[in-house]
């Protein structure tokens, strides 16, 4: 059985862990500030919470997490 809170704790889960891995890894943090203020999609059609649902109805909760930790990141010192 599902916990109530299923989705706030996934996406919590996944807050954190994409915090520490770009927070750890300079290469890849590189990238993700490379975006500047684009917008962010994870396209696919295969899933609707994470991705877009290939269409762009999804909910995109990647997408959107990597442009919150984007931004966090910006106003951050450079190390």
């Amino acid at each position: 059985r599902l916990r109530g809170d299923c989705d706030t704790f996934r996406v919590e889960v996944m807050r954190r862990v994409l915090s520490a891995k770009f927070r750890q890894h300079d290469d890849i943090r590189d990238v993700l500030l490379s975006t500047a203020d684009r917008s962010l999609v994870e396209h696919t059609r295969n899933d609707r919470f994470w991705a877009d649902g290939g269409d762009g109805t999804g909910a995109n909760r990647l997408g959107r997490l990597l442009m919150e930790l984007r931004d966090e990141l910006c106003k951050e010192p450079v190390r």
